[in-house]
């Protein structure tokens, strides 16, 4: 079997569904369920940041701006992330983004869709074609939300299509989003199984990896059955021999907790091995 066939297979034998979307520069295409319409979890950050980018290449807000923290009035203790365990503090607005993104801190979330507008994310979100997206929560607070947002895999990948060629703002806009992105430390699902030869920057005479730049999103609550069980990831994987964009998203399965060999994050990141390794194989081709 090609590999193709091979994730196929895995997809049809798993408990649960399962949406993908890969692409490489050369156009070639694997693709299953991906215009199912999917939760995001922590995967609607990529499009808070993109509004964030917005903002300032139209000079509504700057990097340097002040955001100030109160662990009496902001602190949200259900979810991801480390600023909930801080005392009082302020930071830039490019901190604040960047927490977000590269641990998925959700309070940083909540003070960004505040600071930048929920409905101005989500006006930008249509504006950029994306029809099947939508930030759905006002604050990122599990005692009042039952889901964060939605998309598609295939949505999910164009954004970062977009970013990878500089289709949206600026190039040098699209390039500091992806620094962002690459310096994140939540991408199981991406390299649990990636050779640490690469993760380590090592490589050999022809092949190395030159960076993953992505987000993931994960969410679930065995006690609450309003909240859709989902593990979610999807980037850009840069290597020597060229790039390629991937998207998944699993949900509907029943191993609700959060830990590295959960069975959704298992099958995403054999998923994403064996796409890794076709793309080394065919020489920058993912089959």
């Amino acid at each position: 079997m090609n590999v193709e066939e091979q994730i196929k297979k895995m997809i049809d034998d798993f408990d649960g569904s399962v949406s993908l979307y890969v692409k490489d520069e050369k156009d070639n295409v694997i693709k299953f369920n991906e215009n199912d319409i999917v939760e995001t979890a922590s995967c609607i950050k990529l499009f808070i940041l993109i509004e964030y980018y917005n903002q300032i290449l139209n000079n509504k807000i700057s990097r340097e701006d002040k955001i100030k923290y109160s662990s009496k009035e902001d602190c949200v203790m259900n979810g991801s992330g480390l600023i909930k365990y801080l005392d009082d503090f302020e930071l830039s607005s490019k901190n604040i983004a960047t927490l977000m993104m590269i641990v998925s801190d959700n309070v940083a979330t909540n003070k960004m869709i505040e600071y930048l507008g929920f409905h101005n994310i989500n006006n930008t979100i249509k504006e950029l074609g994306f029809t099947n997206t939508l930030l759905k929560a006002k604050k990122l607070d599990f005692d009042h939300y039952n889901c964060v947002g939605q998309t598609t895999s295939y949505e999910y990948a164009r954004a970062y299509e977009m970013i990878m060629k500089h289709e949206i703002l600026t190039p040098e806009l699209c390039d500091e989003i992806i620094k962002i992105l690459s310096h994140q430390k939540i991408n199981v699902m991406i390299t649990k199984y990636l050779s640490p030869k690469y993760l380590d920057r090592m490589c050999d005479d022809k092949f190395s990896l030159k960076f993953i730049a992505s987000k993931s999103g994960s969410l679930g609550d065995e006690e609450n059955d309003a909240m859709i069980n989902c593990r979610n990831d999807g980037g850009i994987i840069s290597t020597s021999i060229g790039n390629y964009i991937f998207s998944i998203f699993i949900r509907d399965f029943k191993d609700y907790y959060y830990y590295d060999d959960n069975i959704a994050i298992v099958l995403g990141a054999k998923i994403s091995k064996m796409i890794f390794e076709s793309f080394k194989k065919h020489n920058g081709s993912i089959k």
